[in-house]
């Protein structure tokens, strides 16, 4: 008797268990934006907004770049800062806090309200420890929820990257591969070069958010030289003076203007888009690799919002 009792109780936990992962991982998904400009100057925002409010660079000495708010955002905005791996290998971790400190003063001064800020930087072996110290200092000092920005290679090999000491990460699913490669099918978005980094999910110690990209971008080269990232181009930008050489390539007929810069003749262009499918395509794959995430998607840009119905995008995942 004393056995059936201890089965069936087994049994209920295991049902009782289903149930509540079965709940906790089949919620709607819900969308976010990242807005990555210098200057603020929305209105009527229903979305929640992850806004870049500073920037940590380094050219002999610190070189911070605020953000400008125009108008204020909406309550429970994540503020963001981004931080160049070169500022990460010249500056202190203290420095860099201080200065993080006193833009969030700032914010704090105009009355906006957060209970969250992000940290976006692609650390190195060489910076790591100091920029885990910073991760600590902005923990032990902010009374708030703290994220970090992850990249697919960091879970990857997590074991020698380490992981940051923070709450939750925000896998980065863009700009993985070689930019400035002329070979490079698409930086923004590669699923199969993705795929080559589908490693450690199941143990990666952070609970992850997803982000992906939303936006298209064009590069030009000169003699297979990149020369410049031109954002926000589009396929029909290359409908006269350009001819298609490859898929997505293009090379100029002749010397002329194209977005306000004077090209060359025989200038390449190789035009990237983060495709409607790419973006299906890597949902998939992520909600296949990792259980321990959230339900929320995170897309870049805000700037690229009405490009695709993303309600219906994301129908169908759970």
């Amino acid at each position: 008797m004393k056995k059936i009792v201890l089965i069936i109780s087994i049994i209920s936990s295991l049902i009782i268990a289903t149930i509540f992962y079965t709940s906790n991982n089949t919620a709607k998904l819900t969308y976010s934006f990242y807005h990555w400009k210098n200057s603020f100057n929305e209105v009527n925002i229903k979305e929640k907004l992850y806004i870049k409010v500073l920037e940590v660079t380094y050219s002999n000495k610190i070189e911070p770049i605020r953000t400008s708010f125009k108008t204020k955002p909406n309550d429970g905005f994540v503020p963001v800062v981004y931080i160049t791996n070169e500022a990460m290998k010249n500056l202190s971790f203290k420095e860099i806090s201080k200065s993080i400190q006193d833009t969030l003063k700032a914010l704090n001064n105009k009355n906006y309200k957060y209970n969250e800020l992000q940290i976006d930087c692609d650390w190195s072996d060489l910076t790591r420890s100091n920029y885990f110290d910073l991760l600590k200092d902005l923990k032990n000092k902010l009374a708030i929820k703290l994220s970090a920005t992850i990249r697919l290679h960091q879970v990857k090999y997590a074991k020698r990257t380490g992981v940051p000491p923070v709450d939750y990460g925000l896998l980065m699913y863009y700009n993985m591969s070689t930019i400035t490669k002329l070979e490079t099918k698409n930086s923004i978005l590669d699923n199969n070069i993705a795929r080559k980094y589908h490693y450690n999910f199941d143990i990666y110690p952070l609970k992850l958010k997803l982000a992906l990209p939303l936006y298209s971008q064009a590069i030009w080269f000169r003699k297979s030289v990149a020369l410049e990232i031109i954002q926000g181009a589009k396929k029909e930008d290359f409908s006269s003076n350009f001819i298609e050489i490859s898929p997505n390539i293009y090379k100029c007929l002749e010397s002329d203007y194209f977005k306000g810069r004077y090209v060359y003749k025989d200038d390449i262009f190789r035009f990237e888009d983060s495709k409607e499918k790419d973006i299906k395509t890597a949902l998939s794959d992520f909600f296949k690799i990792a259980s321990n995430r959230f339900n929320e998607i995170v897309f870049y840009t805000f700037s690229y919002k009405d490009k695709y119905n993303l309600t219906n995008l994301l129908k169908g995942y759970k």
